[in-house]
Order: C-alpha cells, then structure tokens, then sequence
C-alpha cells in the first residue's frame, strides 16, 4: 500500500492507494509510519482518503483499530472516507468491532470532526 500525506490547517490526511509494483517487496509498514506521524502531528483529527485503494491489506483494519483508539484518548480523530463497498466489507471482515467513523467524502469528515469537537468543548465545559 501506498500511503501519501497532505497537512492541513485542522487535520492530517492520509491518502492510501494500492501498491505501486516493485522488483522487491520488503515488509510493508508504510500505514504504520504514517498513522505514527499523525499521531504526534498536534492535529486535532486524521481523515484517511481511501479513494485510491481497491483492496485493503490484512494488517490495515489492525491498524486502524489501534490507532483508533490510541488517537481517541488523546481526544484525537480518526476518520475513515471514500471508502469503496469492498474495502468496506473487507474492512467488517477483518474487523467486525472496529468502530471507526466512515464517512462519504472529505467534507464530511471535516464536518464530523467539528461537530465532535463542539460536543467535547460542551462536555467539557459542563
């Protein structure tokens, strides 16, 4: 899997796209480094763009789940968009709990993340 990056003003984005061929295949932790990344990036919220991707690999959804919930105590994001009905099936097969919010497009994950911003200020506030 191909993984590239765009830092935003509110978020980070990871856009993931199917492996590019290569004579040499070494492990691939390309997803691992980049959600690390987010993670220490000061972002309030990480949408993944999966527009580009066909096939989601194994060791993706337990990422995910990890850094979901990594993400998340430290009152974090982690959005899911553009995300094809097969990379969602393959998704809620490898990872029937994985509660990850999926969203259609990258303006609903912006609108996602401020709303649950707002109500986290509100809970905190009271």
């Amino acid at each position: 899997m191909e993984v590239y990056r765009e830092i935003l003003p509110e978020s980070y984005l990871l856009i993931l796209a199917d492996d590019v061929p290569t004579d040499t295949d070494p492990e691939d932790d390309a997803l691992d480094r980049a959600l690390s990344r987010a993670a220490r990036s000061g972002k309030s919220s990480v949408w993944v763009d999966c527009s580009h991707l066909h096939h989601l690999p194994s060791d993706a959804a337990e990422l995910l789940t990890y850094y979901y919930h990594k993400l998340s105590k430290h009152g974090m994001n982690l959005v899911l968009c553009h995300l094809s009905d097969d990379a969602r099936q393959e998704l809620a097969s490898l990872a029937p709990s994985l509660s990850v919010p999926i969203v259609p497009t990258l303006l609903d994950a912006e609108k996602y993340c401020r709303q649950h911003l707002l109500h986290n200020t509100r809970s905190d506030a009271a």
